[in-house]
């Protein structure tokens, strides 16, 4: 009865629901635009470009930018029966439903004095601006998705099919078979698509995904740690690249040549760029014709193969893997010394994701049982220097989201 007591409570009212849509992503259901401005004579932006959790958090304890801490939204922050200072040294009353959508609409706090300049206006519906102060009423109480009183739910993204696929399932479930946090047991789910219904995501390989898999991300708030990706993306606050990206991968195989040794490059459309750029910074190291050495970034690989096959490690493959008579040597942001017991065809993919699965239940252990996935978020990033065993040290940041530069480079046993 009183698991079921507690369920009811924090079920939110379609009200609420439809305030919860546009505190986390300034859409309102009706399909109404809502239009945010800095200030009242600044130009209308859409409010899916300023949300409030955008600022003040999934939970709304507000998150510090440039020097700017905004306010905590929680019910009971607003509504506390006393005047409370704000860092700036004002003073306010007790917010009520009538003077927090003033707030919201016109730019003035509860004692009529204008908010500070960050703060947006929103044009909201009468409908709507109902619906989001319902919503604030209840902010803090509403759990972030993949969390019960016993279990964890935490997503892995797949690689393509294939016995690659296989090994990672393998991996990442005895890892995390005996895995606890806070007396929770984890919960895995492997998927094809990014799912809201986790908690956060470790990606095995989204190499030529990333685009698509930061978007998602973003769009539903979703903490994901990529294992294997082509390159990262620092400014997705919702994206943590675990490893250092193609392009310092590849030059590291190269150096790894007699320095007259020639590299083609096999390529497709999506790294043709990668391409190019390492063209121009190893000039005559790269040719298309007399190679000794293909470095494989995608594409078809030449006829005849060259003496050596340079693979970074996002784009191991078992196709590679059938050529018994080519030296293979794969770049690996990894100790392959710690690496025994990981299948060797698919040691780059398998190291990786179990680096990024330890990160991820340091990051949950560090940020406290009552963690959501915003502080799980400010977690990760106060990573500095983090072991993993198997990697360099992962130092995640801010303006950072890429764990290591560094890479070591292995030879596959023929």
């Amino acid at each position: 009865m009183l698991l079921s007591a507690s369920a009811r409570a924090t079920e939110l009212t379609p009200r609420e629901l439809r305030g919860r849509q546009i505190y986390r992503t300034g859409t309102s259901d009706s399909g109404t635009p809502i239009v945010a401005r800095i200030s009242a004579d600044s130009d209308p932006v859409t409010a899916s470009v300023l949300p409030c959790a955008g600022c003040h958090g999934r939970d709304g304890r507000g998150k510090g930018e440039g020097g700017v801490r905004p306010s905590n939204l929680q019910w009971s922050a607003l509504t506390r029966p006393y005047s409370v200072a704000t860092p700036g040294g004002r003073a306010h009353p007790p917010y009520t439903p009538a003077t927090l959508k003033r707030a919201i609409t016109m730019g003035v706090d509860s004692a009529k004095q204008p908010l500070r300049p960050p703060m947006p206006r929103y044009e909201l519906s009468m409908r709507d601006a109902d619906d989001l102060v319902a919503y604030l009423r209840r902010l803090g109480e509403d759990p972030d998705p993949g969390v019960s009183d016993d279990t964890l739910r935490i997503g892995v993204l797949l690689p393509p099919p294939g016995s690659e696929r296989d090994a990672v399932q393998t991996t990442v479930s005895a890892y995390f078979a005996s895995i606890r946090i806070f007396g929770r047991r984890i919960d895995l789910h492997f998927e094809d698509a990014l799912s809201d219904d986790d908690f956060a995501v470790i990606a095995a390989q989204i190499t030529g995904r990333e685009e698509e898999v930061g978007r998602i991300a973003a769009e539903k708030q979703l903490p994901v740690i990529a294992a294997l990706a082509a390159r990262g993306d620092d400014a997705n606050r919702y994206l943590f690249q675990l490893l250092a990206g193609v392009e310092e991968q590849s030059i590291a195989l190269i150096n790894a040549l007699p320095a007259d040794a020639l590299v083609s490059i096999a390529y497709d459309a999506s790294t043709k760029a990668v391409a190019d750029r390492l063209t121009q910074r190893l000039g005559d190291r790269i040719a298309d014709t007399g190679a000794s050495a293909v470095l494989v970034l995608g594409g078809a690989l030449p006829s005849p193969l060259p003496e050596t096959i340079l693979v970074p490690a996002p784009y191991t493959s078992d196709a590679l893997f059938s050529n018994p008579t080519r030296k293979i040597l794969i770049a690996l942001p990894l100790d392959a010394s710690n690496a025994t017991g990981l299948p060797p065809k698919h040691r780059a993919t398998c190291a990786a994701v179990l680096a990024a699965s330890r990160l991820l239940v340091r990051g949950l252990e560090r940020a406290g049982r009552d963690a959501g996935r915003e502080s799980l978020i400010d977690t990760l990033e106060s990573f500095r220097g983090e072991p993993t065993g198997l990697t360099p040290l992962i130092t995640w940041t801010r303006t950072r989201h890429t764990g290591t530069s560094e890479c070591v480079i292995v030879r596959v046993p023929r």
